[in-house]
């Protein structure tokens, strides 16, 4: 019974560490990337703000919980000109404009959920690799390929 106690304990402590994200975002689109703003939860920072990207060039966002045992949420939006408008829906408020990364860590008394989107307008294509993931961080690439490149996930693991 004390080793399972021990088990639980250590289940309960790992999740209850702060939660940070290290995101890679690469612009494989033939025109910057123009930077326009992010948000967070209010448990949630950035200490590492994304910029705009200039073609085939690469930016980072860094993600961090202000307390443990904490949910985080939040996006990071850019606005790819002549690319046209997020496509079909509506980007999520505060989001402007497309393509925008968004993330939900959720935590449940022993375990973490941590979920991402991406959307981009029009046909432009998204690369969504993890590179690691642990119980209290994750690190990914995301990249958004121009429509003429029929397999940007290839792309990105390529990278």
């Amino acid at each position: 019974m004390r080793s399972l106690s021990l088990i639980l304990a250590a289940l309960v402590a790992s999740s209850a560490s702060y939660y940070t994200a290290n995101v890679i975002v690469v612009n494989l689109l033939n025109t910057t990337l123009v930077f326009h703003g992010c948000s967070t939860s209010a448990n949630g920072t950035l200490p590492v703000h994304p910029d705009s990207v200039l073609a085939q060039q690469t930016t980072r966002l860094f993600i961090n919980t202000s307390e443990s045992f904490e949910d985080v949420s939040g996006y990071c939006w850019w606005e790819a000109a002549g690319y046209g408008l997020c496509d079909p829906n509506i980007p999520p408020k505060p989001v402007t404009s497309c393509p925008y990364i968004g993330w939900q860590r959720t935590v449940i008394v022993g375990q973490e959920d941590i979920s991402w989107e991406a959307e981009t307008p029009g046909h432009v294509g998204i690369g969504d690799v993890t590179i690691t993931k642990r119980v209290g961080h994750q690190s990914k690439i995301y990249c958004f390929c121009d429509p003429s490149d029929t397999d940007c996930q290839k792309t990105c693991v390529d990278l």
